[in-house]
């Protein structure tokens, strides 16, 4: 009996362990027991899946960049095998066409004296020039290469040589200014029977610019580029003939070659012609010519017959006197620098002729002649600081002013600056300096310094 019991006790047990009952045994009231819920499988922050279906158990390794882009390289169109950057180097240029244009493999890239960064290895080089042969070659750009010199050639043809000579005279266009350059040029151009290139050499050969100075020379070339028509250059036969440079002085041929170039329109030969007229050399002396010719001249606004044209007007000569009129081609001339008409100007705004009096205004235009070196301006840029008009008084400037008048031989102020010494105004009192101005100014007709040493026992 015992055992029996016992064995109903073992089976009751497993009933209950199970969840269930023996077939047959004793029921449990109220059924079976509940398996607690488990919690969600943890899932992996980078590809969302369970840490237990991830291939990295939820550690993923952090993405790679690409080392160049500095992009994932997924997302790197190299995948981050970018191909090896090319190396570049500052490659210099050196051409002898100095307006020469540069173009790199066919790209225009600007002048042809340049640094331009080009890649290592071979690139097609061309210079485009004027007046220069066209260039054209194929560098190899390296590391212990990298400065070219592109020598073009110039073309030999009268004009291009002509322009060049021009280039290096004025220094335009990227030219350095060189004469012996330019004369060669023209000298070239002039060879072929270029006329305008034959006044130029002529024009060198006058002044020794780039050549050595020769009167005869320049008449030569002159005539060779009058006898082609060139105004210039008739022109310049005429000074030539006028002055006697390289042939025999001959008012009359001067005045024949002034005309020619007066006609046809050349504002300087017209003033040349007028100065014939006006002075009767080489023909029959007309003021009323000499001021139709000042007058073509100086509306063309050639400065020199605009300050000639005032002094037509100033005194009357082949026109009736008219100080307004003289005032008006005194201003154009001056306002062009014209020192002898900022004189003139200056000279009449003190005297209230033809303008307004205005000593403020006649010290202004003494002032910008007086520093071109006009002695007559200097004597009376002196005069104002002496007698403080336009400008405050100061002795000290008068006598400076003054000592570059009489230095240049101007009577006046040589009168000024002695009568400065004897009196010991702006400067030390100076019996001997005084003296020895005074005769200076009268030894050239000086009536006050005559009267100054007549008063002197001297």
């Amino acid at each position: 009996m015992k055992t029996k019991h016992l064995l109903n006790c073992i089976l009751v047990a497993l009933a209950l362990m199970i969840g269930g009952s023996a077939v047959g045994q004793i029921q449990i009231p109220g059924g079976g027991i509940s398996k607690p819920p488990l919690p969600p499988a943890k899932k992996c922050n980078t590809c969302g899946k369970t840490v237990d279906n991830c291939q990295y158990k939820g550690h993923h390794p952090a993405p790679k960049k690409c080392k160049t882009c500095g992009k994932l390289v997924n997302d790197c169109q190299y995948k981050g095998k970018h191909p090896k950057a090319p190396t570049v180097y500052d490659v210099t240029f050196t051409c002898n066409a100095y307006d020469g244009d540069l173009y790199i493999d066919g790209e225009y890239v600007g002048d042809a004296n340049t640094t331009w960064t080009l890649k290592g290895g071979s690139h097609k080089v061309k210079v485009v020039a004027d007046y220069y042969n066209d260039y054209s070659t194929t560098i190899n750009v390296k590391k212990n290469k990298k400065a070219f010199d592109l020598t073009l050639t110039e073309k030999t043809d009268a004009e291009s040589q002509f322009m060049l000579g021009v280039n290096y005279h004025e220094g335009r266009s990227g030219f350095p200014q060189n004469y012996t350059e330019a004369a060669k040029r023209h000298r070239k151009a002039a060879e072929q029977g270029n006329a305008e290139a034959q006044n130029w050499l002529g024009y060198y050969y006058l002044l020794g610019k780039g050549v050595t100075q020769s009167d005869t020379e320049a008449f030569n070339w002159f005539l060779k580029a009058s006898e082609q028509g060139s105004v210039y250059a008739q022109n310049n036969l005429g000074y030539c003939y006028n002055y006697g440079k390289g042939v025999a002085q001959s008012s009359t041929e001067a005045v024949k070659w002034f005309n020619k170039a007066a006609e046809q329109g050349l504002a300087m030969a017209q003033c040349n012609l007028g100065l014939c007229y006006f002075n009767g050399t080489g023909i029959t002396q007309s003021y009323t010519e000499a001021f139709k010719w000042f007058q073509k001249s100086a509306e063309q606004g050639y400065s020199s017959a605009q300050e000639i044209l005032g002094e037509c007007y100033d005194f009357g000569h082949g026109v009736s006197q008219n100080y307004t009129e003289a005032v008006k081609w005194y201003r154009k001339a001056a306002e062009q620098g014209h020192a002898d008409a900022q004189h003139n100007l200056g000279y009449c705004y003190s005297h209230g002729q033809g303008v307004t009096q205005s000593y403020t205004e006649a010290a202004k235009w003494y002032r910008k002649a007086a520093e071109q070196g006009h002695a007559g301006a200097q004597n009376a840029l002196g005069y104002c600081y002496s007698s403080g008009q336009g400008v405050a008084q100061n002795h000290t400037e008068a006598v400076k002013w003054y000592r570059k008048a009489a230095e240049q031989g101007n009577a006046d102020g040589q009168f000024n600056l002695g009568m400065c010494y004897g009196k010991g105004d702006g400067v030390s009192s100076n019996e001997t300096e005084a003296i020895k101005w005074m005769r200076k100014a009268a030894e050239q007709g000086h009536d006050g310094a005559k009267d100054i040493l007549r008063q002197l026992g001297l």
